[in-house]
């Protein structure tokens, strides 16, 4: 019998996406829920499914989940954004999948949507990420945002996809672009030039990665990475 699992997820008025998330993962031994502060439904959905909700004012990406790490009871986690959800094929992988090794961690494929529409290029499709470890040997780290999973030794690859509801209205992309853009201002280890960044950003996405392919989707992802870019370099 494979060890016990606990889900952890950060969340900040989720109501939209976290019941969907949380309805995925009740077949896991525990789910835990860190709250930077919502204001609407979040801690009461939360709740109703079962989950330890704690509160933790916002430390960025990477600090805010390894505080969710540490309150598992649990040392095989699998994270999961609140605008995530697993799909059943997954997490029979999950289950199915060899935790003898703690030095081992696992990836899943992350399909996304933007403004409700599936993306398949712009460098958002295949999107490999670990979510599947052992905290008494991986972590993420203190990024404060585009964190990572580190510290394990041999990395596998599970069955099935997991679906990310990212930026479903256009008041999302405002707000995340301006969100993403200032922690990036606040973790840049150098100054660019704003306006060749943001150019560099739009067409790396469009042309290198073949953005042009997600028709006018792909135009609004270019222009967004560029908005982003251009505020952290500002």
């Amino acid at each position: 019998m494979n060890p016990k699992i606990s889900v952890v997820i950060i969340a900040l008025n989720e109501e939209a996406n976290i019941e969907k998330c949380l309805a995925s993962c009740t077949e896991f031994d525990e789910i835990i829920v860190i709250d930077s502060g919502s204001t609407d439904k979040t801690l009461e959905i939360s709740k109703s499914y079962g989950a330890k909700v704690f509160h933790q004012e916002w430390l960025g990406f990477g600090p805010q989940k390894q505080y969710a790490v540490s309150k598992a009871s649990n040392n095989w986690i699998l994270s999961i954004d609140a605008d995530e959800y697993l799909t059943g094929e997954v997490k029979a992988a999950v289950f199915s999948s060899d935790l003898s090794s703690i030095e081992t961690a696992y990836a899943i494929n992350r399909r996304s949507f933007f403004l409700g529409r599936e993306v398949k290029h712009s460098g958002w499709n295949p999107d490999w990420v670990v979510r599947l470890f052992n905290k008494n040997t991986a972590n993420f780290t203190d990024d404060l945002v585009h964190e990572r999973v580190t510290g394990f030794s041999c990395l596998r690859k599970l069955n099935g996809l997991m679906f990310h509801n990212t930026y479903p209205t256009f008041n999302d992309i405002e707000a995340k672009t301006k969100k993403y853009g200032a922690l990036g201002k606040k973790s840049r280890t150098k100054n660019k030039n704003r306006y060749l960044s943001a150019a560099w950003a739009f067409l790396r996405t469009y042309i290198l990665k073949v953005g042009f392919l997600d028709g006018f989707t792909g135009i609004r992802i270019a222009a967004m990475n560029a908005k982003t870019t251009f505020i952290k370099y500002s």
